[in-house]
This record gives structure tokens, C-alpha cells and sequence, in this order.
């Protein structure tokens, strides 16, 4: 059974950002994680970089430099920001964003169906809505490998809910460093 991996990078208050990333085994456990130390962007480079600054530095600085300091590949990333969408050279797997649904529940576990440009809807749980994936890229080969991925590990674990630990990590680390 494959790792999945879940990347994360913000703004967590004016001029400050931070981002994360983990690995998970097919059960929701964590195989690997790394945060970064916040960064602070200067005046300076607000007037500098202007509205890019937020880009350049979620991805550019935070998620470049996370993926590198990465040991474990998984099969496919799971982001929850539109600008880590577009893969980053140093991921080396499929990228996706996660959204749920409120349809009804589609026949069998890992059944698919279009859902606009880039995006499809994968029944990933048994019972449950269909989430909504959309894919990072345009190449059919990776978004299968995407689905299949995220169907298999979906056996096993909510493929969701390790992002929502990841975002908790990253506000507990800020956290702790505020109170140090």
C-alpha cells in the first residue's frame, strides 16, 4: 500500500508565513513530517515583490523547501491552497486538492466521473459523498495514478481528515513558538 502526502503553506497572520508537510502510511499514519520556521517578509519586500509576495513565498521558499527536505515519496500530494496545485519540480508525484460533496454516494469505491475542467469526482469512501479532485495537471496518466492512489489508501483511512491535522500541526507549532 502506497504514502500519501499532504503540503501545506500560508499566511498565518500579516507578514508571517509557515507551511508543512507530511507522509502518511495507507492507515493515516505519519511516516514523515516537516514544518518550517515561520518567515517574516519585510517591508521591503512587500513593496518589492507586491501581490507575488504571497506566492513566492508559500511556494517558491516554504513548499521547495519542505519537498526537498522530504525522505519519503509518496504516490500522490494532497494540498489545500490553489497555488500549490501547480506542481512544484521537487514532488515527483501527482497533485491534488480534495473538496467534499453533498451528492449521493456513486456505486463502488473508486468509481469516477467528470466534473469540470481538471476535475473529476472519485467515490472514495463506501457510504459517504463523492469527493471532488481536482488535479494539478493535465496529464491523464498522473491524474489515474492520482485516483488510484487516493482509492486505495481510501480503503484504509478518510483521505481528508490528515490535512486537518497538518493545518492543527501547523497552529500548534506557532503556537509554542509565540509562548517560547
Amino acid at each position: 500500500m502506497g504514502v500519501i502526502g499532504y503540503l501545506t503553506a500560508a499566511e498565518v497572520e500579516p507578514s508571517l508565513f509557515i507551511g508543512a508537510a507530511m507522509c502518511t502510511d495507507s492507515f493515516g499514519l505519519p511516516v514523515e513530517f516537516r514544518y518550517t520556521e515561520p518567515v517574516r517578509a519585510t517591508p521591503l519586500q512587500r513593496i518589492l515583490y507586491g501581490n507575488a509576495l504571497h506566492r513566492y513565498l508559500c511556494r517558491e521558499v516554504i513548499a521547495s523547501t519542505l519537498l526537498q527536505a522530504m525522505e519519503t515519496r509518496p504516490e500522490v500530494w494532497v494540498v489545500q491552497d490553489e497555488m500549490l496545485l501547480e506542481p512544484l519540480e521537487a514532488m515527483r508525484a501527482p497533485v491534488v486538492m480534495l473538496f467534499s460533496t453533498e451528492m449521493a454516494p456513486m456505486s463502488d469505491l473508486g468509481a469516477t466521473m467528470p466534473a469540470g475542467d481538471g476535475e473529476m469526482l472519485v467515490q472514495l469512501s463506501l457510504a459517504g459523498a463523492p469527493l471532488r479532485v481536482r488535479f494539478g495537471n493535465e496529464d491523464t496518466g498522473l491524474q489515474r495514478q492520482a485516483i488510484q492512489a487516493l482509492t486505495e489508501a481510501a480503503r484504509t483511512m478518510d483521505v481528508l481528515e490528515p490535512l486537518e491535522r497538518l493545518q492543527q500541526a501547523v497552529r500548534m507549532v506557532r503556537e509554542e513558538q509565540e509562548a517560547a
